[in-house]
């Protein structure tokens, strides 16, 4: 957060609650802060324990070693509270040192190879301190009782099992173990990372963490937080990823503001400590079939905690790709675009419900329009539901976005294919814009950042079938890239599909003259084409509504949409020698 001097204190928007017009104060004369908007109140120990959601102990803790603040004395609770935290990070922080040395050590060569063949490096590996549990039943719990750590405090903090019968045993065991810490940087857990050739024909799980313990409750805690806090607020962004070796992988590539949940969905308290890093942070999933259900989940938990200027975005990724896989095909710089090009909860939600109903019948549209209403109910916030409603009003008559008017003037090029307006139909216009956008890919940036394409209204299945592979092809390909971009489109659609469509664009006049810009011109004036004459439909078929059944409702959508269709002022367009496009 940052506060600027405002008279004799300092001003600046409330980290604490979400405002548009800053009501945050802080009197450094006096030490403390106020927050006129939410109440809340304090001192900087207090600031520092909530800011950080740390406890009274370690707040003194971080204050004493980053400003010199003396450290008061904590109350008799907080004292024994205090050294049971202490005690339980001592022996983390010394199982923690074991497992270092054995990845270390020779009886680690076997992980050390693994950890390796998936590229970490040396300083990675220091820096998360990922270490090696031996496939051994009881050697960490012998260290640590010679180490002076009782039995019954190492079974507390989750590093053994305890049976009713029988002898304690390590819990972790033949695994590379990746410790978790909580965001001032202490170790808090620990999960494992199953060595398949130590596995044998154990059914174990692939991935194991620790219980929860008086430390670590895992719907609370996020894996890197502490690395990833300071840049995640620096940059204002914060990505979610599902797996630690992701996080660890990716940040050798300098995403060092990515953190993951710890074998959990996204619950409310994951949610609240990444809006303290980030006001929309972005779920990065796999495209797979159950990458779709996590954007589900997590899109159920984030609506009744929306609130003004705080959101989730979603990026999802290839079928059959994670976040490390990704990054080390195609770099930072891929990754990043994808990040930017990713997808808001209220896209998200609408994208997703729409093609379950029929739109089209009266029927449909009515069970989608209830289904998006429950959706929307969710909202606490009555401005944030408000906002959501209106924008699936708007969505469900197909008010897609206007395109801005071009300012130059048509080249000699254009003059002579522009669409005629009068005599094409939506799916002629429609055809002609996947065409332009088949030869000249990187137009496609531009109709999907405006949210155009998706908002189409195509009744040709095929069509249909391109548009969504072209949209789906936008996140997974680089677009300037021609000939990856249509063997996407292939792979998502049909040979025929395709081909028929490239054929059918390798004929028009432009194909091999015109530049890119006039083909976004031509591109813009097509899509004016198409937008006024759905205007027109939309008009006819309200005309007839009234004729069949007058209500005032159905009035005053036609009376705004003529109102929007006089404001806009359409152009005409010039006639075209051929209307064969």
């Amino acid at each position: 957060m940052s506060i600027k001097k405002h008279g004799r204190e300092y001003q600046g928007l409330c980290p604490f609650h979400n405002e548009k017009s800053p009501s945050f104060t802080v009197n450094d004369e006096k030490g403390f802060y106020h927050c006129f908007g939410c109440g809340a109140h304090g001192d900087a120990i207090e600031f520092v324990r909530k800011f950080e959601r740390l406890s009274y102990v370690e707040t003194m803790e971080t204050l004493a070693r980053e400003a010199g603040i003396p450290i008061p004395e904590p109350s008799a609770e907080e004292h024994r509270k205090a050294e049971v935290a202490k005690t339980l990070y001592d022996v983390m922080d010394a199982a923690s040192q074991w497992f270092e040395k054995q990845l270390a050590a020779s009886t680690g060569a076997i992980a050390l190879d693994y950890v390796e063949k998936r590229g970490l490096k040396p300083d990675t590996v220091r820096t998360f301190r990922i270490g090696f549990a031996p496939d051994e039943r009881t050697a960490l719990h012998q260290h640590l009782l010679k180490a002076g750590f009782s039995q019954a405090l190492q079974a507390e903090a989750g590093l053994i099992i305890v049976p009713e019968q029988g002898a304690p045993y390590d819990r972790f065991r033949g695994r590379v173990i990746f410790p978790i810490r909580n965001a001032s940087g202490k170790i808090i857990a620990f999960g494992g990372r199953l060595l398949p050739s130590l596995a044998g024909n154990k059914n174990l799980p692939k991935y194991l963490n620790s219980p929860e313990t008086p430390l670590f409750k895992k719907g609370e805690g996020l894996y890197n937080i502490d690395l990833a806090k300071k840049n995640a607020r620096e940059s204002n962004m914060a990505v979610v990823m599902e797996g630690y070796m992701d996080v660890v992988s990716t940040s050798q590539s300098g995403i060092n503001y990515a953190v993951a949940t710890l074998g959990t969905a996204v619950t409310p308290e994951h949610l609240r400590l990444l809006w303290q890093l980030a006001r929309e942070p972005i779920m990065c999933l796999d495209g797979d079939a159950a990458g779709q259900r996590a954007m589900m989940r997590a899109a159920e938990v984030a609506l009744p905690l929306l609130k003004p200027g705080y959101s989730l975005r979603f990026a999802m990724l290839p079928k059959g790709d994670d976040p490390d896989t990704y990054v080390s095909k195609h770099g930072k710089e891929s990754f990043e675009k994808l990040l930017v090009t990713s997808r808001r909860l209220s896209q998200i939600l609408w994208e997703t419900m729409s093609p379950q109903y029929k739109i089209d019948l009266p029927e449909g549209r009515a069970a989608l329009e209830n289904a998006l209403k429950l959706l929307s109910d969710k909202i606490a916030d009555s401005t944030v539901r408000a906002h959501y409603a209106s924008y699936f009003r708007k969505l469900m008559w197909n008010k897609a976005p206007v395109a801005p008017r071009m300012t130059q003037e048509r080249s000699a090029n254009i003059n002579h294919i522009i669409v005629q307006h009068p005599s094409a139909t939506l799916d002629k216009l429609v055809q002609t814009m996947l065409r332009i956008m088949l030869k000249f890919p990187p137009l496609l940036y531009k109709a999907h950042r405006d949210e155009i394409i998706a908002h189409l209204d195509i009744k040709d299945s095929n069509l249909n079938q391109l548009r969504n592979a072209l949209l789906a092809s936008f996140a997974h390909v680089t677009i300037e890239d021609e000939a990856a971009f249509v063997e996407n489109i292939r792979m998502r659609t049909s040979d025929d599909i395709v081909d028929s469509v490239l054929k059918a664009a390798l004929k028009l006049p432009y194909s091999d003259a015109i530049s890119e810009n006039d083909a976004a011109q031509l591109w813009q004036e097509t899509l004016a084409a198409y937008q006024h004459e759905h205007q027109n439909l939309e008009l006819k078929e309200l005309e007839t509504s009234l004729q069949m059944n007058w209500n005032e409702e159905t009035y005053f959508k036609m009376a705004e949409l003529k109102q929007a269709m006089l404001a806009k002022n359409p152009r005409t367009f010039a006639p075209a020698e051929s209307t064969e496009l």
